[in-house]
Formats: C-alpha cells, sequence, structure tokens
C-alpha cells in the first residue's frame, strides 16, 4: 500500500511534515503492508477529482539499491501488536520542477510517503527493505525531471489496536541508511501503553541522560530504546 504525496509551501516546513507523515500515514498494522510495485498514487488525494489535478508520482518497478532497515527493541514494557514503516521521499529540485503557490509566491515542496513492508523476527527484532531510488524521476508538472531522494525510515509501534495508544516514532536520516549506519532512540515507559493524551505521539530522544531529564528524579531508570539500523543488500 502506498501513500498519497503531500506538497507544502516551504522546505522549512519539512520538520512538521514529518510529524505530519507519522500521524497520517503509520498507524498501518503489519499485515497491511506491502513492497514495492509499479502502482501510481495521487500527489494529494483531495485533488483527485479536480480537473487541474497534479499528475502522479510512480513507483520504481525494478530499483536497485536497496538497504535492510532492521528494528531492534531493548527493554520494552511489553508487547506491541502494531509495528509499521514507511520510506520518506522528496523531491531536491522542486523550484525547477514543481508547481508554485501563486499566492505564497514560493515553489512547492513534494513528499511521499511509501510503505515499507516488515517482517518479525522475534519479539524484540523486525526487518524490512528501504530502496533509496523507490520513486522514479520523471517530469510530472511538464516543467522539468522531478528528482527524488530519499529523506528518512520512519517506524511507529503501538501496544494495541487503540487509536488512543501511544505511537513511539523512531527514525533513520537518509543519510544512515546510505552509510550504513544506525541510530538509537530512548523511549519512557511510563507512556506505554497509553499518555494522558490520546494518541499521544513520543518521538523519543538519540541521549538518554538528556531524556532521563525530563522525568522525576525516581523516574529515570524507567526507559526503552528503539534501534534502527541499516544494512545494503542485493534484494
Amino acid at each position: 500500500m502506498s501513500m498519497p504525496i503531500i506538497e507544502k509551501s516551504s522546505r522549512s516546513s519539512r520538520l512538521r511534515l514529518h510529524q505530519f507523515a507519522v500521524a497520517c500515514a503509520l498507524i498501518v498494522p503489519i499485515a497491511a503492508c506491502s513492497g514495492q510495485n509499479n502502482t501510481v498514487a495521487p500527489m494529494n488525494a483531495s485533488l483527485q477529482t479536480s480537473p487541474d489535478a497534479p499528475p502522479l508520482r510512480k513507483l520504481n518497478p525494478a530499483p536497485r539499491r536497496a538497504f535492510e532497515v532492521r528494528v531492534v527493541l531493548d527493554g520494552a514494557p511489553g508487547p506491541f501488536t502494531r509495528v509499521s514503516a514507511v520510506a520518506q521521499y522528496d523531491v531536491s529540485n522542486e523550484a525547477e520542477c514543481g508547481k508554485k503557490d501563486e499566492l505564497a509566491g514560493v515553489f512547492l515542496s513534494i513528499t511521499s510517503n511509501e510503505t515499507v513492508s516488515l517482517t518479525r523476527v522475534s519479539d524484540t527484532e523486525y526487518a524490512g527493505t528501504v530502496y533509496a531510488d523507490g520513486i522514479v524521476d520523471e517530469d510530472y508538472y511538464g516543467r522539468g525531471v522531478c528528482h527524488w531522494e530519499l529523506t528518512e525510515a520512519r517506524v511507529v509501534l503501538q501496544a494495541g489496536k487503540d487509536e488512543a495508544d501511544t505511537r513511539f516514532v523512531a527514525d533513520l536520516p537518509a543519510a544512515s541508511i546510505l552509510g550504513q549506519g544506525s541510530r538509537t532512540k530512548h523511549f519512557w515507559t511510563g507512556y506505554y501503553p497509553r499518555a494522558e493524551m490520546p494518541g499521544f505521539r513520543e518521538f523519543g530522544n538519540t541521549d538518554l541522560k538528556t531524556a532521563q531529564g525530563r522525568q522525576a528524579a525516581d523516574q529515570r531508570d524507567a526507559f526503552f530504546s528503539i534501534t534502527v539500523t541499516a544494512k545494503e543488500t542485493t534484494k
């Protein structure tokens, strides 16, 4: 299952876009995930019925740059029945190939979140494949070829199927994926299975001491970690 492309009005809004993408695209059970295919989806689903609907983006039917991404949990406070992932891609040259927001006077950033199929390796480990060349570079707007770049891979874990349960979000930037690196994030167990705010999204902290500093003294040992690692593969 692939997700719609989202357009934003400036590249400076990417951080907010990441969080928005997590909210709308990552609440997917493993069983519902699918791998690469040659289907296309609208850049913005709300524009499908418009006569001026934007062109489609196309998934690469034969990607060559594959990376195995492994997700490892350490010290989790309980099971996670929902584990899902996406690879985010952004167009790097939207000013040359994209659409201009005439009102704001800026070119729209173009991004797409593609579902990554995850396999459960064990109670504490999951694996999937991310493609650096997952989307085809094409002339989508009649203004020149849009060049897609992998931005990051994200995984979201939930204790149960209730939408009120906390979403624990871990990510691995493209530079770390291409460099076959890893990233560990630390999460407070007090948000498991849910926080006071229904559907709370916890993005964790790469520095355990910083994460501990956010909690009361008697809660500083209550943390678990999620490590995301990438390794190039021939899949």
